[in-house]
């Protein structure tokens, strides 16, 4: 699987977008990130004396070394590799994934798993080893989804992505939806069939909710299809006139000091000297560089690697894309340090929370272009147009302007989460019969028009052949990018309302003057504490809330604080 997913080449979301990567891996190995296999002591909190589950623990760490080490090979693929290696790269890779495949479904290891089992029935966890029952939950979980998938099918998945993918990347270059037709229908059926599969068949998967449903469990486990609907539906109410409200405004703020003509070495310094302040350990435990699409990739806490793209006529996109995957890379470089996969991320929806919350409510916030601004026009040369919006105050509205556009990936943070609503309706509606994928470019033109108010889709290449996803078999991929917008959102409330933050910075301005000051030093200490260190014991995102907060997923704080935001911006009234 690993030499499908890294061998292809890549561009900006044209190939695999760089968290894709890892989650398509989340498919075929026993972790939920494979670029991001990640830690916790490895040593059992209990006084009871458990061989069983050390035994189990050395079995799970070998794995994930073998997993590492795979993708120590797919970074250097993406970054560093001479073209010509493609293909004795892709050998390597699909050695490296078949020995972690025969290891990650083994007998041994399934014994391995019982007698932790067995010897967890005959001594239960105290509440200090809530760590080590999770250890052997999620083997449990790993070890039988990937087993009930039957080689054959696994195979043709894997066969069928590599296909797929070219004949989606020739199609979108001709805007031909037709061509690719027949291949789509394969790619939505075989996702199916291993949705079916991991949840134990036809009957599992309809206890689990459905198909669909099924699907999700990859990405967002726990998160069930009824509930997306739901918060998916407060959504659309609320945003919908708020964006008609918004672009309908005279008051826009001026963009153009975003474009113009920039070094692409004063955009990597600045980029660099941002993702250093926010705490990105460059040069001692990670590093920095410039791929086609950016991208994050772990080896473990102390080896976290981000890479960043930039265009020399507009540059607040490489800044942007740094600040995201910096937030990726925090996540990644805070987990516990233990090699098992209860010390990974907990899943994607959760995974780009912690990059939207730095991308977003840190770095499109008014208090980080005060302290950011200045640098910006120290390395780009901006002083020159401080009256063509150059000022702190307008760079923060560049960076905030709204649009009606037809590209998910450029859309803006008040429109974007209209592109996904889009998607996870089209999908879902296919899994369960209601649409045919012949008709689909007809569904997404009518889904622009009615949730953007796009009158006219152009070509398919614009529409719907934008995304990769679907063609890597990601069929439930979608909506975990706005259920990150909505964590995110939520984890910035409950952040500027934080007794110990307020009572040690709410002198000084709060979070806002941290901000302000470019003292990053307490978000990032809170998320640890909040997120990070917990890895996947709390098994899904809503147990992660309720256990911090009190309350699961909510769409509100997403909703209030685009609301907020943009009625200021754009001087609407309440």
């Amino acid at each position: 699987h690993h030499s499908r997913c890294v061998g292809l080449p890549t561009n900006l979301e044209e190939a695999w977008p760089g968290h894709i990567y890892s989650a398509l891996a989340m498919r075929s190995s026993r972790c939920c990130l494979a670029l991001a296999l990640l830690s916790s002591p490895a040593m059992s909190l209990s006084a009871v004396a458990r061989p069983a589950l050390q035994e189990l623990t050395g079995k799970l760490q070998a794995i994930t070394h073998l997993e590492r080490a795979s993708a120590v090979l797919g970074w250097d693929q993406l970054v560093t590799m001479p073209p010509d290696a493609s293909e004795a790269r892709g050998a390597q890779l699909a050695a490296l994934a078949g020995v972690v495949h025969e290891k990650s479904t083994s007998p041994e290891l399934g014994a391995a798993i019982r007698a932790a089992e067995a010897e967890a029935a005959s001594s239960p966890w105290s509440l200090e080893e809530a760590r080590d029952g999770a250890v052997v939950r999620e083997a449990r979980r790993t070890f039988d989804r990937q087993t009930l998938v039957p080689t054959e099918l696994a195979e043709r998945a894997a066969k069928l992505g590599s296909e797929a993918y070219a004949a989606w990347a020739k199609a979108r270059a001709a805007s031909d939806f037709k061509s690719f037709e027949g291949t789509l229908e394969r790619c939505f059926t075989t996702a199916a069939e291993m949705a079916v599969a991991k949840a134990g068949g036809r009957e599992g998967a309809e206890k689990a909710g459905g198909v669909y449903a099924a699907c999700l469990e990859d990405y967002e486990r726990g998160m069930s299809q009824a509930r997306i609907d739901e918060l998916f539906a407060q959504v659309e109410e609320r945003l919908q006139p708020l964006i008609q409200e918004v672009l309908a405004s005279e008051h826009a703020p001026c963009a153009a000091a975003l474009e113009g003509d920039f070094s692409v070495g004063a955009q990597e310094a600045l980029s660099l000297e941002v993702v250093e302040a926010m705490g990105f350990p460059s040069g001692t435990r990670g590093r920095v560089d410039v791929s086609v699409h950016p991208f994050t990739t772990s080896f473990g806490p102390r080896d976290v690697r981000i890479t960043s793209r930039f265009r020399p006529d507009e540059w607040y996109q490489g800044l942007a894309g740094s600040v995201h995957e910096c937030g990726h890379a925090l996540y990644e470089g805070q987990l516990r340090d233990s090699a098992l996969p209860v010390d990974t991320a907990l899943s994607m929806g959760v995974h780009e929370s912690q990059s939207l919350f730095w991308e977003r409510h840190v770095g499109l916030s008014k208090p980080f272009w005060r302290w950011c601004g200045p640098l910006a026009r120290r390395h780009l040369g901006l002083s020159e147009k401080e009256e063509a919006g150059a000022s702190d105050s307008g760079l923060y509205g560049a960076c905030n302007r709204v649009s009606r556009g037809l590209i998910r990936v450029e859309a803006d943070e008040l429109t974007y989460p209209m592109h996904v609503v889009l998607r996870y309706r089209l999908e879902a509606k296919i899994l369960a019969g209601d649409l045919q994928v012949g008709d689909l470019p007809q569904a997404w033109n009518e889904g622009m028009r009615e949730l953007l108010g796009v009158d006219q889709v152009p070509s398919d290449a614009l529409g719907c052949l934008q995304d990769v996803h679907w063609s890597g078999l990601a069929v439930g991929y979608f909506p975990t990018y706005l259920l990150g917008a909505m964590m995110a959102a939520q984890l910035d409330f409950y952040l500027r309302r934080d007794p110990e933050i307020l009572a040690v910075h709410g002198p000084t301005g709060g979070v806002d003057g941290l901000i302000e000051r470019g003292e990053f030093g307490p978000l990032r200490e809170w998320l640890r504490c909040k997120v990070h260190d917990k890895g996947s014991v709390p098994g899904s995102m809503d147990a992660l809330l309720v256990e911090e907060f009190g309350e699961p997923l909510k769409a509100d704080y997403l909703l209030d604080y685009l609301e907020d935001k943009y009625r200021d911006l754009y001087q609407i009234a309440k």
